[in-house]
């Protein structure tokens, strides 16, 4: 496709997504160099008007937590298009690259979408398709609903519900749609939050009862889902999770069209279901690069060890080199410079890591970490190590082998502890020469 040129600002850059009523495309703000997202909509659709009662929705929900920030709007050349902040991460590319999330993730993402959707519903529009694929993530792991394409205002000015009406239409995505959208009936803001709970069941178990179906008609596919969702048993649906989760959907069932559910009453459930099931809600995620790794390094009998150690330790370092003598401390600190190194691979990216770079201010960061090459660690662990080129495995050492440790020296009766101190360490200082060459570091001592 080419390249499109909006409003003479915001320039297109790639494909992100499709779906009947338009494209979604990666764009660019030509004055900031920020990224977009730009919505254009398809030209034979323009009569369906989707995509103006979408910018009238979203210009409705702006400054509402978890609702992206409209842009631009408006027509250009033979379409229409949107402009919106772009965000890169969503439950659907998660889900298709991990299978399944664990009960702590989607009890924090749950917990803040049944926030989010509270709001929307105060400013009197319902989103009407709760799916992953509209569900966001960004660098900070807060939570944003999108494409509001086929959402509706409920409420009027004075604060009165439209009418309730039967057979309309069916709104939505089959596999999460609620009941009531399922048997024609005008969705109400109950119908949000149990879409919400399939998507819940989904994140945690990879799968629904009712997906997959086989030698059903296509045409009769809406109408058999919503059979099976309002035959299945609740304890079935969710085997195996909180029984809060129970709790909540037997009360949704039981709520009217114009009844409010009560939002803070399931959040107040769902917060009590992580805590009988031992959960602390960090709100970090297993997908989270930091999480996974949390700035560890590996020590020489190939524990783990998190960088507040080398913090503590190098705190510990800066506090023996200063000593009130200044000629020795100016020589002592010419020696002891913070031996730290970083065996770098000749690829930065590595795709075990998700997709960002994984974390090298673990290797920057202020520690004292000796590294030693792969013949002496080797050595020390008495296992063979892989050459460090072709397994990219950042190899960081925290204690020196036994060989390498400073000489038991003698104090003389007239030497001061300064003295004493700065001699030891030179003869330390010549111990290492060699290896210092064959790690081409600046590999020096420090006092134990």
């Amino acid at each position: 496709m080419r390249q499109l040129k909006i409003n003479n600002q915001y320039f297109t850059q790639k494909r992100i997504s499709q779906g009947s009523f338009g494209i979604v495309m990666q764009g660019i703000d030509s004055r900031n160099s920020k990224l977009v997202a730009i919505k254009i909509e398809r030209p034979e659709n323009e009569h369906l008007h989707s995509l103006d009662r979408e910018v009238e929705i979203l210009q409705r929900l702006q400054n509402t937590k978890g609702i992206p920030k409209l842009l631009y709007y408006g027509s250009q050349e033979n379409y229409n298009a949107i402009v919106m902040e772009l965000l890169q991460k969503d439950l659907s590319s998660l889900i298709k690259q991990r299978k399944k999330f664990s009960l702590k993730s989607t009890l924090q993402i749950s917990i803040q979408l049944v926030s989010i959707l509270e709001e929307i519903h105060k400013q009197g529009v319902l989103h009407r398709d709760l799916k992953p694929e509209n569900m966001m993530l960004d660098e900070n792991n807060s939570v944003y609903l999108i494409d509001f394409g086929i959402s509706k205002i409920f409420q009027r000015k004075n604060g009165s519900l439209i009418p309730y009406k039967e057979k309309v239409p069916f709104v939505g995505t089959a596999r999460y749609a609620s009941i009531a959208a399922h048997k024609g009936q005008e969705l109400s803001r109950k119908d949000d939050i149990e879409s919400l709970f399939y998507v819940m069941v989904f994140c945690i178990k990879g799968t629904l009862p009712w997906q997959n179906l086989r030698h059903i008609p296509d045409d009769q596919r809406t109408q058999k889902i919503g059979e099976l969702k309002e035959s299945i048993d609740p304890k079935v649906l969710f085997k195996d999770l909180p029984i809060e989760f129970i709790k909540i959907y037997d009360y949704l069932r039981k709520l009217t069209y114009n009844t409010e559910p009560d939002y803070k009453t399931i959040i107040k459930l769902l917060l009590q279901a992580s805590k009988h099931s031992n959960i602390i809600l960090d709100y970090k995620y297993e997908w989270d690069q930091l999480n996974n790794y949390q700035d560890l390094v590996v020590n020489r009998f190939g524990s783990l060890q998190p960088e507040e150690t080398q913090m503590k330790n190098y705190e510990k370092f800066q506090s023996n080199v200063n000593y009130n003598n200044n000629y020795t401390t100016q020589q002592r600190a010419s020696q002891l410079q913070l031996p730290i190194m970083k065996l770098e691979s000749n690829q930065t990216n590595n795709s075990n890591y998700g997709s960002g770079n994984y974390n090298n201010s673990i290797y920057n960061s202020v520690g004292i970490i000796y590294s030693l090459s792969n013949d002496e660690i080797s050595e020390e662990l008495q296992e063979p190590i892989p050459d460090e080129q072709e397994s990219q495995i950042f190899i960081n050492v925290q204690v020196f082998p036994d060989h390498l440790k400073k000489p038991n020296q003698q104090r003389n009766i007239n030497q001061s502890e300064e003295e004493f101190q700065f001699i030891e360490d030179n003869l330390l200082s010549e111990k290492y020469q060699n290896l210092n060459a064959r790690i081409n570091g600046n590999l020096q001592s420090h006092k134990k």
